[in-house]
């Protein structure tokens, strides 16, 4: 085989491999990015999400009854109020709800370290999360004397 046969054939070897590589770098580039905080998935490419069940403020209610709970309910101007203190004092993002039930005390799962926080948009729970029952008194506390 003539020299320039050998080195042609190498170059274009060469030429496949990194052209394999590229493609094996894209492919790796262009995939869901696995992060310390959970995967980014890119173009939809991600699990489906089943949709939750709406769950309305009736079956809330009923909820806070059968736990026989100590709850306070904002909604409308206390809502507003509420929100606001939140804001000025700790920094708290708006909730963007328009009921809000705080379970402060039941006889299953309150330690009295932690409330729970049940908030409602278009009367189908949109937000639950638990807070530390000290700052939640902090901020009810504020009710009475305004912001």
């Amino acid at each position: 085989m003539p020299m320039w046969a050998k080195i042609s054939a190498g170059l274009v070897l060469a030429l496949v491999l990194l052209g394999f590589a590229g493609l094996k770098a894209t492919s790796y580039r262009y995939g869901p990015l696995v992060q310390p905080h959970g995967t980014t998935y890119y173009g939809g490419d991600g699990p489906k999400i089943a949709a939750v069940p709406c769950k309305t403020e009736s079956d809330i209610r009923s909820a806070i009854a059968r736990v026989r709970a100590v709850f306070d309910h904002y909604g409308g101007p206390s809502l507003a109020a509420f929100e606001k203190r939140a804001a000025h004092r700790q920094g708290l993002p708006p909730l963007r709800v328009d009921t809000l039930y705080v379970i402060t005390e039941d006889d299953q799962m309150r330690d009295g370290k932690t409330v729970l926080f049940i908030g409602l948009k278009d009367d189908c729970v949109s937000t639950v999360f638990s807070f530390p029952a000290r700052l939640y008194r902090e901020l009810a506390a504020g009710q009475e004397g305004g912001v």
